[in-house]
């Protein structure tokens, strides 16, 4: 408590400075400093002798929250109270009077003093004084988010507005390129922009009734409009506008997004013209090709053929099978539809809509039969079924070019062996090797060391697999020569398991700090569950949502259908889970869809660590049915488009240790709002394992 005062008997001015919580105040002595003690805080108070002396250490200082003036000069009163109004120019800092009736007028002319009369005591002073302290505090708080968004409608340069219950404008941002803001206010969308923009402005009133009579926000809504320069393009968000729980219409704000939007449309553009391109190719190179072929085999069919002349054939027969290879990934790339929405389950099947996954043995094999000698020895040390979860013209010249190396530096009696490491594939010779020395160099453009070389192979497998975000060493094979490992790369080894015991879901709880609880119920008749869930996220550090579980040791299968899913976050989600207990930093895996970016993995790879997800940007409608199998610290996770043909998403370590929870999660991605997902035909098994 600050006290500042001078003159005859207790003419001193108290101002209030928090320290800690700003609360009481008691009375002083004349020229003393102290700290007084009470409930609710300790407060500092200090006391001057003249008016300027109050009006020097308004100035020095910045925590004030209270004057007192007490006696009954007037005319000190109003000297002070200017002091108070110089210090703060709002004149919101409040000033008390205590004094007669003779300061009783003067403090009526200063909007922010109160007056006290002399007989009230200490304990009146004091009320008066918190009363005073807490509608400054009170008003100070108003004054700061009123000047808050001020700022931001005149300086943020981002359409930001507010709408009463009719939808009709009450504050409007005034940035360039939109209407003026005192001619909008008491007018619709419709009103405001109707002459111009028919159509995108019917669609935001009708959003902002829906908002209003709902109660529930729009979030990131795309609205197109035509205007200087042609087709532009913003998002919307509207949230309802309450104010003691009453809804008075809606705040809201709009981004404009016309680069990204043109961005994402190049990008169209762009690939319509390859997959043209492409289709182009394919189509010109097919009737020389069959030219080829058939002049082959009519040298085949020819007398006299002797054995060098039936070795190159051979290799002629072999090239042509790679072209014809080049021509289906050719072809499989012009079909690519990336048009998103509802697809006929055969077409699904055609494409592989988001993700493709190939095959790494017999890719391996193919490659082999055109690139190997018949000196060269192949040895593939990968298990039956073993998938590369990337399109396979982007993994055959990775391999391609691998062996083409082994074999140009290995000699032509060259072993190569080609294997599979936990999250990756190796290739390795037993050749001369790579010195340490050389081991960077030989992955750069040009670099060579043969006469005829070109120096790209090598460099082409560094481009491939940082263009895959995968990572790629060198090293000394155990045959002796060189091995190159690609590592990082989402490698899923199928486990041969069959279903067992059935664990049932009897258990429903929030994990994580979610601010509304969730719930879950099960209809018996449709064998369908339906989740309601909160949370922020389950991301990184933040695990928030809404969990339907069942506890079980050792191998486990949870598989089913996301049969209903609408979020209110382009991040909302709902699927299945594993987990290693219920605290919010267990170990875990996530399989299930998003919003707006499709499928999603999501994992924490041991208890503590940060979790990391991926999505797969495939249509929602595409796959339906999700599946985990979680074998011996190994977790896959799958999808399916009819819950019989299931192709992997992910396989990685995650630190399960018994008993491992399983079932049903859903996250908001909102701390104000749940959502609801219907999950059907949803089984957990245990697993034997062979």
């Amino acid at each position: 408590m600050l006290v500042v005062g001078g003159g005859e008997r207790r003419d001193e001015v108290v101002r209030a400075v928090e320290t800690g919580s700003v609360g009481q105040t008691g009375t002083v002595e004349t020229g003393t400093v102290e700290t007084v003690t009470v409930e609710t805080g300790t407060v500092e108070t200090v006391t001057v002798e003249t008016v300027e002396a109050s009006r020097e250490v308004l100035d020095d200082r910045a925590d004030v929250g209270c004057v007192v003036v007490p006696g009954s000069d007037a005319e000190r009163l109003t000297a002070v109270c200017r002091a108070a109004a110089d210090a703060e120019p709002s004149g919101l800092l409040p000033v008390v009077a205590w004094g007669t009736e003779s300061v009783a007028t003067t403090a009526a002319c200063h909007e922010a003093c109160r007056y006290l009369p002399e007989s009230a005591g200490a304990d009146d002073l004091r009320a008066v004084v918190d009363d005073a302290l807490s509608a400054y505090e009170r008003r100070r708080a108003e004054a700061a988010d009123s000047s808050i968004l001020q700022t931001l409608l005149t300086e943020g340069n981002m359409t930001m507005f507010a709408k009463d219950e009719a939808a009709r404008y009450v504050r409007m941002a005034d940035i360039p390129y939109t209407p003026d803001p005192d001619e909008s206010r008491g007018k619709t969308d419709r009103e405001v922009f109707g002459e111009r923009y028919p159509e995108s402005s019917l669609e935001a009133y009708k959003d902002d009734r829906q908002v209003v009579e709902t109660g529930e926000p729009i979030r990131e809504r795309l609205e197109q409009y035509t205007g200087r320069g042609g087709d532009h393009w913003s998002e919307a968000t509207k949230l309802p506008w309450r104010v003691d729980g009453e809804l008075l219409g809606l705040v809201g704000y709009a981004v404009d997004v016309t680069e990204r939007v043109r961005y994402e449309n190049e990008l169209a553009e762009q690939r319509r013209r390859f997959d043209q391109f492409a289709s182009y190719v394919s189509h010109d190179l097919r009737t020389p090709l069959q030219v080829s072929v058939g002049a082959l085999e009519h040298a085949r069919e020819s007398e006299g053929v002797d054995e060098d002349l039936s070795s190159a054939l051979d290799r002629i027969e072999r090239a042509n099978q790679r072209i014809e290879e080049i021509l289906a990934d050719l072809s499989a790339l012009s079909k690519g539809d990336q048009s998103g929405g509802t697809l006929p389950d055969e077409v699904l099947d055609a494409l592989d809509v988001g993700v493709s996954s190939t095959e790494l043995e017999p890719l391996v094999e193919n490659v082999w039969r055109v690139d190997g000698t018949e000196a060269a020895t192949l040895e593939v040390a990968v298990p039956d079924g073993t998938e590369l979860r990337a399109e396979t013209e982007t993994v055959r010249p990775l391999v391609e070019n691998l062996l083409k190396n082994a074999i140009d530096h290995g000699g032509e009696d060259v072993t190569v062996r080609v294997g599979t490491t936990g999250r990756g594939f190796y290739v390795a010779d037993d050749g001369p090797g790579i010195a340490d020395a050389e081991r960077e160099k030989v992955l750069e453009p040009g670099y060579t060391t043969s006469e005829e070389g070109t120096g790209t192979g090598l460099s082409i497998v560094r481009e491939t697999v940082e263009q895959q975000d995968w990572g790629l060493e060198i090293g000394e094979s155990d045959l002796g020569g060189a091995r190159f490992d690609v590592t990082d790369a989402p490698i899923v080894v199928p486990t041969a398991a069959t279903p067992a015991d059935t664990v049932e879901l009897t258990e429903n709880r929030d994990v994580g700090e979610v601010s509304i609880p969730g719930e879950a119920t099960y209809d018996e008749f449709r064998d369908a569950w339906t989740v309601v869930g909160d949370g922020r996220d389950i991301w990184q550090d933040i695990d928030e949502f809404h969990f339907v579980y069942g506890e079980t040791s050792g191998p486990v299968r949870i598989e089913g259908r996301l049969g209903q899913f609408e979020g209110v976050h382009e991040y909302s989600k709902a699927g299945l889970m594993v987990r290693d207990g219920l605290d919010d930093d267990a170990a875990f895996a996530f399989v299930g869809a998003t919003s707006d970016f499709g499928s999603e993995a999501l994992w924490r790879e041991r208890d503590g660590a940060e979790a990391a997800s991926e999505q797969f940007g495939e249509p929602y409608e595409a796959y339906q049915w999700y599946r985990i199998d979680a074998v011996d610290g190994e977790v896959t996770l799958s999808f399916s488009t009819d819950a019989e043909e299931w192709q992997p998403l992910d396989q990685r370590p995650v630190a399960l240790e018994d008993p491992v929870c399983v079932g049903l999660a859903v996250c908001s991605h909102s701390s104000d709002e749940t959502i609801e997902a219907r999950f059907e035909n949803v089984t957990v098994t245990e697993l034997d394992v062979e």
